[in-house]
């Protein structure tokens, strides 16, 4: 366990996550993540000035490492093929930083569904996953608006998927998702294999 005078924001943020992921915000307060870091409050109002800055760095740790960090290792990939599927294989990580990425997102998702400002937010991660994703997509040769749709149909699906991971259902199967991706490449205009 850290000890209080190494503890960096980071370890805050990430204890924070996952009392997030495990139980739901309501679970994330101040003395509870001091007493998991074994370090005093005094320690925590070294790095934030309230449990709402925490909250707001919880959600900014999620939306960097969950969709812009995503999207900036997809675009340095220039085949469009290879970026969607490094894509997909990032998407279906289990774990970032030791906590349940399904878990997470539902978690996060909850949140969002409660709370009108994370719930803005949540909603612009949303659009720029699918607003990046329909262009990884038409960048295969789809025209816009049916890669749009496409995009809608993969996040939905990740959605899903994640939905399944956290409940323990045996309808989480990663494959789902790779399936999809397969045949987007496999149809995609121009390709030459359409149809099979």
């Amino acid at each position: 366990m850290p000890r209080r005078n190494t503890l960096q924001p980071k370890d805050w943020i990430l204890e924070a996550t996952r009392a997030l992921a495990a139980d739901g915000v309501d679970s994330v307060s101040v003395e509870g993540i001091a007493k998991k870091l074994g370090a005093s409050k005094g320690s925590f109002y070294w790095h934030f000035t309230d449990r709402q800055a925490l909250l707001d760095a919880v959600f900014d740790l999620w939306e960097r490492e969950g969709t812009a960090d995503l999207i900036e290792r997809a675009q340095a990939v220039a085949d469009p093929v290879e970026g969607l599927r490094g894509l997909a294989r990032d998407t279906l990580d289990a774990e970032t930083n030791g906590i349940d990425v399904a878990q997470t997102e539902a978690a996060i998702r909850a949140w969002a569904a409660r709370d009108a400002a994370i719930g803005e937010r949540f909603a612009k991660v949303e659009d720029d996953r699918t607003a990046f994703l329909a262009q990884q997509i038409a960048a295969l040769g789809y025209d816009p608006t049916t890669a749009l749709q496409w995009s809608k149909m993969m996040h939905l699906t990740v959605i899903g998927l994640f939905a399944a991971r956290a409940s323990g259902s045996a309808l989480a199967d990663d494959d789902a998702l790779t399936f999809i991706v397969e045949r987007l490449i496999a149809d995609a205009p121009g390709s030459g294999r359409s149809g099979r």
